[in-house]
């Protein structure tokens, strides 16, 4: 796999590791699963361009997390939010092949379309191979 794909599937890995936050979601999947019940954590494809440097190979992964719930109120979700980004900001700075330089979270949007609310939380992560 690519640099960013073993990065992608780690955090993955890692926010399903975390017990309060898969307490408050039905799951946390790549892609969108065939049937699943809100609330739940999707990671849409990731967007790499180069980050290498002159003796070593490196990405900036854009990763975008969204949280689908079906409460009545934000509360839910946002608390689901919270969660997911402090997860995501202790994400493990090495991993199998790669070295976590940077993590930054770039913009959130939270919004209503019908009965769900959708939250999407934005990173850039930048990798150096190991």
């Amino acid at each position: 796999m690519s640099l960013e794909q073993d990065f992608a599937l780690a955090v993955i890995d890692w926010l399903a590791g975390d017990a309060a936050l898969m307490a408050q979601v039905n799951g946390v999947f790549h892609r969108s699963p065939a049937r699943i019940v809100a609330p739940y954590v999707l990671l849409d494809d990731v967007l790499a361009t180069d980050w290498s440097t002159k003796d070593r190979p490196g990405r900036e992964a854009r990763l975008a997390f969204t949280i689908r719930d079906g409460s009545d109120d934000a509360v839910p979700v946002s608390a689901i939010a919270a969660a997911l980004e402090a997860r995501v900001l202790a994400t493990p700075r090495t991993g199998t092949g790669y070295r976590l330089v940077s993590l930054s979270p770039l913009r959130s949007r939270t919004l209503r379309n019908g009965d769900l609310w959708i939250v999407t939380l934005d990173y850039r992560a930048r990798l150096l191979s190991l």
